[in-house]
């Protein structure tokens, strides 16, 4: 517990202040909100969605593009567009908030609409289209509906990561990262061990529900978490300027100040190929698994719940360890050490055993880089257009990882399942390449005590 002279140290976070209670009182708003989101978007809505659709017997193909291709792509096309929007925003509110406030009403509604599918179903078939086989109809109303879902949700998706980012002081970040993957983790936990199997069988209810936690979350962050005061917006397209004029003149803008230096470009490389580093391991990690190896699909379970509990013990020490090293450093250190064990996984995995520790130490090595992602953008970049660097992230990540996806799948074909060490081994040498090149921009601009991002242009 802190003591009084603790709780009378005031921090700060851009023009905001607080107590060591506020704080607290602001970050478990900020988690409660961020954990529904999770709950949401990255268990509920991904586990379900395919099950609704393949009771109307929905090829995988278009499970496939409904769930992945069109949100990627709407992804590819709003996130940019709304980060950037939410930076420039300037109400008594704050930037952020206004867009979560508006939006949870819209996912909410999407969330019990889909809960009730098969009875929407059976009234549209029966009072618009009572010649039309009921598959045919629940295929499109599902489709509608998850579409529908998919637009309301990118408003948080791309927005509410940026919350912390501007409320919690720089000093706390990793400390708070920490937690939130803490317990994330049990949140999956919680999700697969007692509510997965219930939400299949009852969709009705599970869906409203799952939605009114989230509406629930999101109430009490507007109410009770403050944004503080930002600096007018300086903003360089004339107002009177033609619509398409000044789409363009904002297109240019974009991409000419997130490109303004070498750091930010290499950065967003960095945290791109990281990204695509694990493409094959998550993709073909199982296979080699059961086909190469011979285990079974208990044992992978076995080795991937295992590697998930100890990465949720040690990320949350690891958060207050990053906060006095620098996540730059814990993201460079984790890189090497996964160069490391690929090499070792490559030569060595041959039986369970082998597999059981490989496949535990590469979950916990990731588990800690992926802690220091969001810690690194947010040193690195200008806090005044975090969203807008983040945006920018985001896209090369996608470019990235669409070429990534290509080429993985290719190698692995030529030369088999073991494939998932040797790309990760190679990617991730680039990777830490480009890092390099951040780390000595990021020390001669100042280093862990006096770093200032450069100008735009």
């Amino acid at each position: 517990m802190p003591n009084a002279n603790t709780e009378r140290k005031i921090y700060t976070a851009g023009t905001l202040r607080y107590t060591m209670p506020q704080l607290i009182i602001t970050c478990f708003w900020v988690i409660c909100s961020l954990l529904s989101l999770n709950l949401l978007a990255y268990k509920m809505v991904p586990t379900m969605m395919p099950l609704l659709f393949d009771r109307h017997h929905i090829s995988a193909t278009m499970m496939a593009i409904i769930l992945s291709t069109v949100p990627s792509l709407l992804n590819l096309i709003i996130n940019p567009i709304l980060s950037t929007m939410s930076d420039k925003t300037r109400t008594k509110w704050g930037r952020r908030i206004p867009y979560l406030a508006i939006s949870t009403p819209f996912i909410v509604f999407f969330m019990i609409l889909i809960g009730f599918e098969p009875d929407l179903t059976k009234w549209i078939q029966q009072v618009f289209f009572p010649g039309k086989g009921e598959d045919q109809v629940g295929f499109w109303v599902l489709a509608c509906l998850t579409i529908l879902f998919q637009i309301s949700y990118l408003v948080p998706g791309s927005i509410a990561c940026y919350i912390y980012a501007d409320v919690v002081p720089k000093q706390f970040i990793g400390t708070f990262m920490g937690i939130c993957t803490f317990l994330g983790t049990g949140i999956t936990f919680v999700f697969n061990y007692f509510i997965l199997s219930p939400a299949v069988n009852n969709p009705k209810l599970f869906f409203p529900l799952i939605g009114g936690i989230y509406f629930i979350s999101y109430l009490c962050l507007t109410l009770f978490v403050k944004e503080g005061s930002y600096p007018p917006v300086d903003d360089k397209i004339e107002p009177n300027t033609k619509f398409l004029d000044k789409a363009r003149n904002y297109i240019r803008l974009y991409f000419k100040e997130c490109c303004s230096h070498r750091i930010y470009v290499m950065l967003f490389v960095t945290l791109g190929l990281t990204q695509a580093s694990t493409f094959c391991r998550n993709a073909f990690n199982l296979l080699f698994a059961t086909k190469d190896l011979h285990m079974s699909a208990a044992e992978f379970g076995k080795t991937m719940a295992i590697g998930a509990v100890v990465s949720a013990v040690v990320v949350l020490p690891m958060g207050k360890v990053m906060d006095k090293i620098h996540p730059i450093r814990v993201f460079l250190f984790s890189g090497l050490i996964v160069i490391i064990m690929n090499i070792w996984g490559y030569f060595c995995v041959k039986d369970t055993k082998s597999f059981m520790f490989i496949g535990i130490s590469i979950v916990l090595i990731y588990a800690i880089q992926n802690l220091s992602i969001n810690p690194l953008l947010i040193d690195i970049v200008p806090m005044d257009k975090f969203g807008q660097f983040a945006s920018a992230n985001a896209l090369v990540n996608c470019g990235i990882m669409l070429i990534a996806s290509t080429l993985g799948g290719y190698f692995t074909d030529l030369y088999g399942y073991r494939m998932i060490f040797i790309w990760d081994f190679f990617v991730t040498i680039v990777a830490t390449f480009a890092l390099l090149i951040v780390y000595k921009d990021w020390k001669r601009l100042g280093g862990q005590e006096h770093y200032t991002p450069p100008k735009l242009y």
